[in-house]
């Protein structure tokens, strides 16, 4: 905007100067004096010096555009290279996501193989690797078993040991 008000106000300043000389040399004409040589070289310096003054702004102007063009198509690209990276990242988290469910599958095969093996295991040796593993798990499994497995292996259990994993397997505090 600064380069077009400048603009503005030389053509302004030109009318201006127009109508000064306008009124200058309509002043000589009336009083019979003739028109001084140097007036009209100096106005055609004027011109001229405006002229060249155009020139330089309007290629300003143009180089200007020129680079905001440059930086249009340069925000473009780095646009089109966001969007690229974020449709990949799209894809990764769903690769991962796929990825994370075929591990729970897994693990979730491998518990189930563990209940079996629990459930196929004498209820004496069942107790004896129950009371050994974190709570957590010893409840996890026996809460896969069937209701006369989990009896059979509490009942080998000694009495504490037994309470302890029963208050934990229905969400009891454990007593002290």
């Amino acid at each position: 905007m600064k380069r077009i008000e400048k603009i503005f106000l030389l053509i302004l300043g030109l009318f201006f100067l127009k109508a000064l000389l306008l009124a200058f040399y309509a002043g000589a004409e009336i009083s019979g004096s003739s028109i001084p040589q140097n007036a009209t070289m100096s106005n055609s310096n004027c011109l001229e010096e405006l002229r060249t003054s155009l020139l330089q702004e309007k290629e300003a102007l143009e180089a200007e555009k020129r680079e905001l063009l440059t930086k249009k198509e340069e925000l473009l690209l780095m646009e089109k290279r966001v969007q690229e990276q974020m449709a990949a990242l799209k894809e990764l988290i769903n690769n991962a996501e796929v990825k994370l469910q075929e591990l729970k599958g897994i693990q979730d095969e491998r518990f189930r193989l563990l209940v079996k093996s629990y459930s196929e295991m004498r209820p004496s040796k069942a107790a004896q690797m129950l009371i050994n593993m974190d709570r957590e798990t010893a409840v996890k499994i026996l809460s896969q078993l069937k209701s006369s497995q989990v009896a059979n292996i509490l009942a080998a259990m000694p009495p504490d040991k037994a309470a302890a994993l029963v208050e934990a397997m229905t969400g009891a505090p454990a007593k002290e």
